[in-house]
Parts: structure tokens; sequence; C-alpha cells
């Protein structure tokens, strides 16, 4: 008896080791808020420039960190210039919603192992649990999505004239940032980006870089439906504030380290996309009002009848409640005003900077537009070049040549990304930025290589730009 309890207390040690290992080995990931993933999984900091051509010569835009827009997709939301450019949750444009609430799906030979075909199907199982969607997988239907390996983790919105991606680099091959990519692909943006999103949170561009300040101004509200369900901190679908600390603050301060969830879809979540997709009509529920908010969700669910009332729960490992169960309505939201810092904390957005200089010490110089941003602390880069008239684009200058910058849809991100080859900056000179942003690491490095180097640049520098002012 003895040697059969040693015997399972030793195999239960064995288990609990690997468990504790496995938590060790994988913290770093299941504490990250969805925007901390998504940025961290891209190898290459060039995933996140705006402008990507594709096969074909195609040129896509990527906004928001992991929305891929065509340019026509981007100028139809944007193309209102006498309208403010607001944003919600979910397109107004039922072509872009899936037919028959039939969505085909691919899992492609670059992800088709067991373990992230489990992974990939949970993600699916929740939209399956709580809406009225059918995931079927094919390779043959036109319209499907295609899980792919990928240099980031990104998908289109809504239902494309053909094959559309969901991209999933190896960080973000979890439940929570599969379920939030599949939300993109049934239509829906960030819930942080709504027209009504300033009464509950406020974003701090003061202590923004300037190349991320597109991914925080809002779409035209005319294009984008809420269907009147109210703004929810802690969506599938809502960024946090830990890649850009302070960049959204929440106006009320219970919320401030829920945002940014990736557990699973939220009671409002859910009634969104039943809403959307009229589920409770399409699977033969009769049209019923719900108290405190609740919908008619028409599938059975935890032993209750189908077509029953569900409210919020407030939990989200577990977020329908029967209204019937409820005698109130839940708690408004504490709402206040915030006054924002001022004061830009000096950090790097990117993990591994240091590993990058350590692998190029003038990789600060070559990627100057990317490292500003991205490896300001490393790069010494904090507090220069932002009072500086520059591009943040490599392709802006291509991109003013086929006059992007006049159109009404492009103009606003241009002036952004673009300032000094859409004609925006008064004084622009590509010398003085230099000038500016190398003499800032210069101390950091004793050997002289750097002084050398920055002096040849800013002759050559100095020298084509008298050659281009004399022809």
């Amino acid at each position: 008896m003895a040697v059969c309890t040693n015997l399972s207390i030793m195999i239960a040690s064995w288990i609990l080791s690997i468990y504790l290992h496995f938590l060790l080995l994988h913290k770093n990931v299941t504490c990250k808020s969805i925007e901390r993933q998504i940025l961290d999984s891209a190898p290459e900091m060039e995933m996140f420039d705006v402008f990507h051509i594709m096969k074909g010569a195609e040129v896509m835009i990527m906004t928001e960190l992991d929305l891929l827009l065509s340019m026509d997709q981007y100028r139809s939301l944007y193309n209102s210039p006498n309208t403010p450019r607001e944003k919600r949750k979910a397109r107004r444009d039922l072509q872009t919603q899936w037919t028959n609430c039939k969505v085909y799906y691919e899992i492609t030979e670059s992800l088709d192992s067991i373990e992230i075909r489990n992974i990939i199907k949970e993600a699916i199982d929740e939209w399956e649990k709580f809406s009225c969607l059918d995931f079927e997988e094919s390779t043959t239907e036109t319209r499907r999505i295609q899980f792919q390996d990928g240099g980031g983790c990104y998908s289109q919105v809504g239902m494309q004239k053909e094959p559309q991606p969901i991209a999933l680099a190896p960080g973000c091959r979890t439940k929570g940032i599969i379920v939030h990519e599949i939300g993109h692909a049934i239509g829906w943006y960030h819930e942080h980006m709504r027209p009504d999103r300033d009464k509950f949170i406020k974003i701090n561009y003061d202590v923004i870089a300037p190349r991320f300040h597109p991914n925080f101004e809002s779409y035209n509200s005319s294009v984008i439906n809420t269907y009147n369900i109210p703004y929810d901190y802690t969506s599938i679908m809502h960024y946090g504030s830990d890649v850009l600390p302070g960049s959204i603050v929440t106006l009320d301060t219970s919320f401030q380290d829920k945002i940014g969830q990736r557990q699973g879809m939220t009671f409002k979540d859910i009634k969104t996309a039943n809403i959307m997709y009229n589920c409770h009509q399409v699977m033969g529920c009769p049209n019923k009002n719900c108290n405190y908010s609740g919908f008619v969700f028409y599938k059975p669910h935890n032993r209750e009848p189908r077509c029953s009332c569900w409210c919020d729960s407030g939990n989200v490992d577990d977020p329908l409640i029967l209204c019937s169960s409820l005698n109130k309505e839940p708690p408004s939201l504490k709402l206040r005003d915030i006054k924002l810092p001022t004061t830009k904390p000096c950090y790097d957005v990117r993990e591994k900077c240091e590993d990058l200089k350590l692998q190029d010490n003038n990789i600060c110089m070559k990627k100057m537009d990317l490292m500003m941003a991205f490896c300001a602390k490393t790069c010494n880069f904090c507090g220069r070049g932002e009072d500086k008239c520059m591009d943040y684009e490599k392709g802006c200058p291509i991109l003013a040549a086929s006059k992007a910058c006049k159109d009404p849809a492009f103009e606003s991100l241009l002036e952004t990304m673009c300032p000094a080859s859409c004609g925006k900056c008064e004084k622009s000179s590509p010398c003085e930025i230099m000038h500016d942003m190398m003499g800032s690491t210069e101390k950091n490095d004793g050997s002289g290589l750097l002084a050398t180097l920055m002096t040849t640049y800013l002759v050559a520098c100095h020298l084509v730009v008298c050659l281009t002012k004399s022809l």
C-alpha cells in the first residue's frame, strides 16, 4: 500500500512539474493582450508598414496591426470627405456578410498539424456555439477563408470574392487570437474604433508615435453598424494599452486592466453576431422583447430550451445567463473625465530591440523610419525627430507620384505617413533629420565608427541635395 502511495505521489509530482514548466514556457503568451501577441508575432517590423505590394503587384493596406484592406476597400470606407471619420463594429454593407450564414474555410498545408488544427477548431467551435454561422471545410469554394502561416497575424474584413487569408504566425496560434481574426473575416472591426468611443475611452495621441496615429483614426459611420449594442470594454475585438502604454485610457477606470482580453467572446459579441446574421429569424424563433438588454438565442443552451431570452452574466468564461433569472439591469458604467498626461514615456514597442542592434549596430540608421517607432529607447531616439516633417514609409515617393496624396480617401492617411512626399512640409531636409537622429546614437558607440559613418553620410547627403537643386 505504501509503495502505491509513494508511486502516486511521484507521478503526481512529475505531472505537476511538467504543468509548471508548461506555464513558465507560455507565461509570456498567455499574459499578453490581443495586440501585444499580434505585434510580437511578426518576425519583421516591415509587416506593419501601411502599404504592401502583394502578388500581381496589387497594393494592399495594413491598418490597426491586423487588418489587410485592398485600396478599393479602404477607399469605400474613407471616401466621404465631408463626413467625420467615424467607425463602428461591423460593416453595414450586406454584401460582405457570408451568404446563408455559411462560412467556408481551408486550413492550408503550412498550418496542417494536429495541434494547430485543433486550436483553429476550438476557435471555430466558439463561433458555432454562440451564433448561427456554420463553418464548413472546403478547398474548392471560391469564397473561403484560408488559415495559413504568415509573417504576422492578420485578416480581411467580411466575405471576399476570392480566397481570403487569416495569417497566423507562430505567436498568434492561440484560440483567442483566432476568434478575433475570424471576427474580422465575418465582418467586424475593432471595438475601440466605434464612433461613440470618445464617451468611453480617450486616445492619447501625445504618447503615440506619428507612425501609429492612423491606427486610431475611425471610419465613416455611414458604412459601419453597431446594431445599437452598447460599447463593450471587454470585447474580443477591443485592443488593450500595453503595446503603446497610455494610448487607450478607459473613462471607467475599473476596465483599464480588462481591455484587450483574449479569452473568448463576450455577451455583447455574441449578441452582435446573432443580430448581424438575424439568427433567431433564420432559425425559426418568434420575435419577442427580452428584458435587461437580452436577446433571443435560437439554440438550446445550458439545458434551457431554444428561443429563450439570454442576458449578460458579466463573466467572459460563461457569458450568458437566463434573463428570467435576473431582477434588474446590469450595473451602469462609472464614467468620468480623465486628464491625459502629455509627457511621452521612452520605451521600445517591439520586444528584442536590443537583440536587433546587437546583430546589426547600424540598424538604427538603416531603418530609421521603423526604429523611431518600434525601438526608440534602444536607438536613443526618444524625444528626437518628432518635430521634423518627414515620411514614415519607404513607398511614399511612389504613392505621391501616383497622385494618391490628392485622393480624398487617402489624403488624411498620407498627410500623416507621407507629409514630405505629399508636399506638406514647409522645410524638409533629409540631411537635417538624419543629422538629428544619428547624432542621438553617437554617445552609445565608443568606437568612433558611428561618427565616421555619420560624417560620410552627411557629406554625401548634402552633395546629393546640392546636385538635385542644380539640375
